[in-house]
């Protein structure tokens, strides 16, 4: 057998370059990616960190943020009250909000608050009354970003003109009652004329200002008080006015509330001395019958241990009834002790029965007469005369006489006996109706015959 040579050997196949790489590279790649490989993962950290620190840094790359709810800033209140404005509506804490859309930077983003941009209206500027709008103004920066949108840009308002009354009066209304068995002083208060300022629209209408005062929470001791009270405004209808606008001050000084001052005393019911409540003689022939006190007794308070050793009052004068022939009132004063500071009346009424003087006469031997005698009869009285006795006023009876009284008995209508019948007496007098009468005796025994 001859040798073959090299072109008549049979052609080895090759493999293809793109199968040898698949087989080839990613071997190479893992053997260098597996070597130190703790080494190049953190490496790998580090320029992830390193990126997101250098986009962090980048001013350019925002986000946006949106804020709701955002309470604006008021300024310019001052100024415009001292240009003679005030806003009495459309700055309210419900209504002064708006809504801010912001483009913040990244590094930013998490840490800002809508106070980064100072939302706010300015008051300043306004020069009349009336209503109308005020813009919404914000502060962008390259800190915290700029604002895009403001919701709403601007806030309807109304503004009145700002005055000043200077002398309104302040009442005190005493609500309630005072604890069992104790009265207070009449209060008084630290301020009785106040300054307010405000919309002319409300000071306009203050007729004063009231101080409502309830007693009924104090505590059942005696002590002095003090006490701060909240400022109502009335108008002259006794309405209240809204204040959430007014500026009420005293000598320059601002007013939250007033004090009112007070001392709480205990009470006690005292007597009247009734002894020499007159003095003089009543016109002759009269005399005081009584003398009543309206009221008997009275409510005092004060010191609690004077009051404690006090059990009667007395009047500073007796009632001159010198003269006097018919009943009086007058009006006397009590006499009230120095530690004393409270009594419910200064005065009582003395009520004075002035009558005349009451005298008792006994007329003796009146004679009987018999009246009425049927006709064809005749009768007599088996006792011819009886005692008369009066009562009335001294000064009448001082004029009556015996031949003025008349002594009676009636046998009409009787047949022929012997009678007892009462006996009727007449006084001739013209004040018979003031006198009392009795007789002694009573009745008489009458014998009636036939002539």
């Amino acid at each position: 057998m001859s040798p073959q040579t090299d072109e008549n050997k049979p052609a080895v196949t090759e493999k293809p370059l793109l199968q040898r790489l698949s087989k080839t590279y990613p071997k190479l790649i893992w053997a260098a990616i597996s070597r130190n490989l703790q080494w190049k993962l953190l490496a790998l950290l580090l320029a992830v960190l390193l990126w997101v620190g250098l986009i962090l840094q980048d001013p350019s790359l925002t986000r946006e943020r949106v804020f709701t709810d955002v309470p604006l800033t008021i300024t310019g209140s001052d100024t415009l009250r001292r240009n003679g404005f005030i806003v009495t509506q459309g700055l309210e804490e419900e209504a002064a909000v708006v809504r801010l859309k912001v483009d913040v930077p990244q590094q930013e983003y998490n840490d800002v608050v809508y106070s980064n941009y100072n939302p706010r209206v300015d008051l300043s500027r306004i020069t009349e009354a009336g209503e109308q709008t005020v813009k919404v103004s914000t502060t962008s920066t390259t800190l915290y970003g700029s604002v895009t949108d403001v919701s709403p840009g601007e806030i309807p308002i109304v503004v009145d003109n700002y005055i000043t009354n200077y002398r309104i009066p302040v009442q005190v209304s005493v609500i309630g009652e005072y604890p069992d068995g104790f009265y207070g002083t009449v209060p008084t208060t630290d301020v009785s004329i106040v300054t307010v300022s405000g919309p002319e629209s409300v000071v306009s209408k203050i007729a004063k200002i009231v101080l409502e005062y309830d007693v009924s929470a104090l505590a059942a001791h005696a002590a002095a008080l003090q006490t701060a009270l909240t400022l109502r405004y009335m108008d002259i209808d006794n309405n209240e006015l809204d204040d959430s606008l007014l500026e009420p001050t005293s000598g320059g000084v601002l007013l939250r509330s007033i004090v009112l001052e007070q001392k709480l005393y205990p009470i006690k019911t005292l007597s009247l001395n009734q002894t020499a409540l007159t003095t003089g003689t009543p016109k002759t022939g009269y005399e005081v019958k009584s003398v009543t006190l309206s009221p008997g007794v009275v409510v005092a308070a004060g010191d609690e241990t004077a009051l404690s050793v006090l059990d009667t009052l007395f009047l500073e004068e007796a009632v001159d009834v010198s003269g006097r022939d018919a009943p009086f009132t007058a009006e006397i004063r009590i006499l009230q002790p120095d530690n004393i500071v409270y009594l419910n009346t200064k005065t009582v009424t003395l009520i004075v029965d002035i009558g005349a003087v009451q005298k008792t006469q006994t007329f003796e031997n009146i004679p009987i007469s018999v009246t009425g005698i049927p006709d064809g009869m005749i009768a007599a009285a088996q006792t011819p005369k009886v005692s008369v006795t009066l009562t009335g006023p001294m000064l009448s009876l001082d004029t009556m006489a015996s031949s003025k009284i008349k002594a009676t008995v009636s046998a009409e209508g009787l047949s022929a006996g012997t009678f007892d019948l009462p006996v009727e007496i007449t006084l001739s007098h013209s004040d018979a109706d003031l006198f009392t009468c009795s007789v002694s005796p009573q009745t008489v025994s009458v014998a009636v015959a036939g002539k």
